[in-house]
C-alpha cells in the first residue's frame, strides 16, 4: 500500500516537474554554438558525411522513411493535391521527394551534402532559386537552423503565391549535438512568417520520426 502511495506521488511529481518545464522554457531558444557560419557548416556536414549514417539512411531506413513520407502526404493531400513544383529543404537522401515524385510531382531535395538525383547541394539559408519558383515548400528540420528567421523568409520567397508551405516540428525536444534551436511553441514559428496565413497547426504522430507538431502555411 504505501509503496503504490509513494509511486502515484513520484509519477504525479514527474508530470508537475514536465508542466513546470514547460511553461518556463523559452518558446524558441537558440544555442548560439558557432562563432562563424563555416564552423555552422563544418558540423551540420559532419553529420550528413558520417558513412555508418550514410549506409542506414540508404539501406534499413529507406522504405521506412519512404513509406512513413506516403503517409504524411497523404494526409496533407488538400495542400500537396494542387501543387506541381515542389522543393524539400534538409531532404538527406531524399525520401521525401521520391515520395512527392511517385505522386507525379516535379520535386527536387536541397541539403548541404547532395544525394543524387533526388537531393542537390544547397543551404536553407541562401536558396539558389527564384521568387515564387515552387508551390508547394516541406522541411522537418527546423532545429537545424541556425538563423529561424532567415530560414523562414527564404521559404515564403521561393513559394508562389497561394502555394503551401509544410512545416514538421519537435515541440519541446531538446534534439541532438547538431540541433542549433529548441522551439518549445508552434506559434514561434508562424510568427516568423511575414507573406502567409495559417492554413494548419497540430498535433501529429509520425510513425518514422520524432516530429509531434505540424504547421501548413498559405502564401498570400
Amino acid at each position: 500500500m504505501i509503496k503504490t502511495v509513494y509511486n502515484s506521488v513520484k509519477s504525479t511529481l514527474r508530470s508537475l516537474n514536465s508542466v513546470r518545464h514547460r511553461l518556463l522554457s523559452p518558446k524558441l531558444k537558440l544555442h548560439h554554438r558557432h562563432e562563424t557560419y563555416d564552423s555552422y557548416v563544418k558540423k551540420q556536414k559532419e553529420k550528413t558525411l558520417d558513412p555508418s549514417r550514410i549506409e542506414k539512411w540508404l539501406g534499413e531506413e529507406w522504405h521506412e522513411k519512404l513509406e512513413g513520407f506516403r503517409a504524411l502526404f497523404e494526409r496533407n493531400d488538400e495542400y500537396v493535391k494542387p501543387a506541381s513544383r515542389c522543393i524539400c529543404l534538409g531532404a538527406r537522401t531524399g525520401q521525401e521527394v521520391a515520395a512527392l515524385q511517385e505522386l507525379g510531382k516535379e520535386a527536387i531535395g536541397i541539403d548541404l551534402v547532395a544525394f543524387p538525383p533526388l537531393t542537390v547541394e544547397g543551404d536553407i539559408h541562401n536558396l539558389s532559386y527564384a521568387d515564387h519558383s515552387f508551390d508547394f515548400v516541406f522541411t522537418n528540420i527546423f532545429d537545424h537552423a541556425l538563423y529561424p528567421d532567415k530560414f523562414i523568409s527564404e521559404m515564403e520567397r521561393v513559394c508562389e503565391t497561394g502555394g503551401h508551405i509544410i512545416v514538421n516540428l519537435q515541440l519541446y525536444t531538446p534534439g541532438d549535438e547538431y540541433s542549433e534551436n529548441i522551439i518549445n511553441d508552434a506559434n514561434e514559428l508562424i510568427d516568423l512568417f511575414k507573406n502567409s496565413a495559417v492554413a494548419c497547426s497540430r498535433p501529429i504522430t509520425n510513425t518514422f520520426d520524432g516530429m509531434n507538431w505540424e504547421v501548413v502555411m498559405r502564401k498570400a
